[in-house]
Order: structure tokens, then sequence, then C-alpha cells
């Protein structure tokens, strides 16, 4: 996703004194501070899976380099312990960072010796997770059938049962819980999206949702709901399409998401359009540029304010549209457009 500059944010921000708009917006200069060890004592395998847990933060917020230091320093303290489910995790963590960033090789490198580790460990679950994570890297290479195997290797692996002594208390927290099948369900899903098998997708869609909501994983629900409305949306069933993203908006609000939220809240609006609901779609375009300005994302609050510019003549609203539309200009001018 292209993010604006914060010079750019800074004018956004000032142009909307000047034409008028309201905005409620917190800081924008919000930085990342170098990692720190939780304060206290721990027991080391604590102490990794509390290093994993910061590091799963700083992803949320797309510091991709902050999250890797946390789970380097995770993966220290579960090779000092030979803590196979631990390396295993921590290994998927950081193949997850490296994928995020772009960096196809590196994950790679790190989800297949997390699969290794978790081979050693006995730990299927462990398996499943490193499995579902170079099946991404196969889907956002466009090898679609080979990812598909990918999480069908991986959906079997997390639906068997641990061997003994073989959960552990790693850095991701390997215990005997259904996310492992949760995730492959959803990646699965995407897959058969992809290659037009929309039913199939739908069912697998619901069943992650099942058992997110169920163990209250609001950030996967979000990402559940929000993968499910558009692919109800390309069957025609836009009514359900639009709950989805509304449940999508309702989770990922409830998981403080915010990288998300302005994502949702667009999608409401498109469905909104498509059922001529005009006025609740103007609502939706609002909340999704204040929320997509004020968590930086210059994607949302371009597409938010090219259909509210559109939309203005329609509803009645010329002021308010020739107001977008100023915005729009200087964002054009600031992206070199």
């Amino acid at each position: 996703m292209t993010r604006p500059t914060r010079k750019l944010l800074r004018t956004l921000l000032a142009a909307l004194a000047t034409v008028g708009v309201l905005v409620v917006a917190g800081s924008l200069e919000g930085c990342s501070s170098a990692p720190k060890a939780p304060e206290g004592l721990y027991e080391e395998r604590n102490r990794a899976a509390a290093l994993a847990k910061l590091g799963d933060g700083f992803m949320a917020k797309a510091q991709y380099a902050d999250a890797l230091k946390y789970y380097e320093d995770a993966l220290k303290l579960d090779s000092s312990l030979d803590d196979l489910p631990g390396v295993s995790a921590s290994r998927a963590s950081m193949g997850r960072a490296y994928l995020a960033s772009g960096e196809m090789d590196a994950a790679r490198q790190e989800f297949q010796t997390a699969l290794e580790y978790g081979r050693y460990a006995l730990s299927s679950r462990a398996q499943s997770v490193a499995m579902a994570g170079l099946g991404e890297i196969a889907f956002a290479s466009g090898a679609k059938e080979e990812a598909l195997a990918d999480f069908e290797e991986a959906l079997a692996l997390a639906g068997r049962p641990l061997a003994a002594g073989a959960a552990g208390t790693g850095a991701a927290g390997v215990a005997a819980d259904d996310k492992p099948l949760a995730v492959a369900l959803h990646d699965r899903a995407v897959v058969k999206a992809a290659l037009g098998r929309a039913p199939e997708a739908i069912a697998d869609f619901e069943k992650a949702q099942a058992l997110n909501a169920k163990a209250r994983r609001w950030a996967e629900l979000g990402a559940n709901r929000y993968a499910l409305a558009s692919a109800l949306a390309g069957q025609g069933r836009t009514e359900a399409a639009l709950a989805a993203a509304l449940g999508a908006l309702d989770a990922d609000k409830r998981g403080e998401n915010a990288r998300a939220v302005p994502l949702d809240l667009a999608a409401a609006a498109s469905l909104s359009q498509r059922l001529g609901k005009g006025a609740e779609a103007w609502d939706y375009w609002r909340r999704c540029f204040d929320s997509g300005l004020s968590a930086d994302d210059a994607a949302s609050v371009r597409k938010a304010l090219t259909a509210l510019v559109a939309a203005a003549p329609a509803l009645g609203k010329p002021k308010e549209g020739e107001r977008y539309a100023t915005l729009l200009a200087q964002l054009d001018e600031a992206q070199g457009r």
C-alpha cells in the first residue's frame, strides 16, 4: 500500500481548515522506538513469548523492521533452550515479517527452516504455520495451484492431534488451539476465490470466521469477513456482502486495527452504492476519508475523495463536493499526478 509523506499529511490537514472540512484526527507524527525487553523477571520461555507478542504489535502497525528485531530476540532465547516449537514459531514469525516487507527469498528461507524445526518438534501445528507461509509466497508469486497444494497440506497438518509433549510454549505460543486451522482455511479460500471456485471459497471463509469469532481473534476475524464480502459480491450477493463488510468493520474496531478500518469503510461504501443507498454510501466514504487520513493511508484517502467528489452532485451537496475536489487536487499535486 502506498503511504503518503508526513509533509503531505500536514498539507492536507492544513487544507482541511482552509476549506472547512471537519476531521477529528490523532497525532500523525508517531514514531517507533527501538525494541526494549519487557520489564520484570521472567522465565526464558515466557520472555520469548512476551518478545514475540511485542513483535506482533509492530507487525500490526506495519513496522516490520522493529517486529523483526523482537522476533530475532525471541529466537535467541528459544535457541538457547533448544525449544524446538519455539524456534519454529520464531522463524515463522520472521518469515511473516520478511514476506510483508517484500523480501521473498528471506521469507522462504525462514518458513522452510520453521518447517524443519516443526518436524523436529513433532508439532503438526508448527508445521502447518510454516506450510501456510510457503503457500503465501507461492500465491504472491502467481503460482496459484502450488499455493493451493501448500494450503491443503497446512490444513491437513492443522487438523492433526499433537504428539505427546510437542505443543511447547514457544515465541508464538504454539499450543493446542485452532488458530493454524483458521489460518489455513482462510488462505485456502483466498486461492479458491482466485481460481474461480467462489462457492468453495465462501464456505471456507465462513468456517474460518466461526473459529476466529469464537476465539475473539478480532484482526483475523476482520480479515475473514473482508475477504468474504469480496467473494459474496462477486457472486452478486450484495446485501450479504454488505453485512460481511460491516462485520469486518466491527471486528477491526474491536481489535483496534487502524490499518484495516479505512478498507472496511470503503467496502461498505462501495456496496451501499451498488444497492442504491447513496446517503449511506456518502457517510461511509466520509468516514473512510477521516480514518484513512488519520492512519496515513494515501490510497484510502484518494479513493474516498474521488468517490465523494463524484457523488456530491446527485446528493445535492455541491459545496461539499467542491471542498473535497480541492483536497483531491492538492493530493494530486503532492503526489506528482
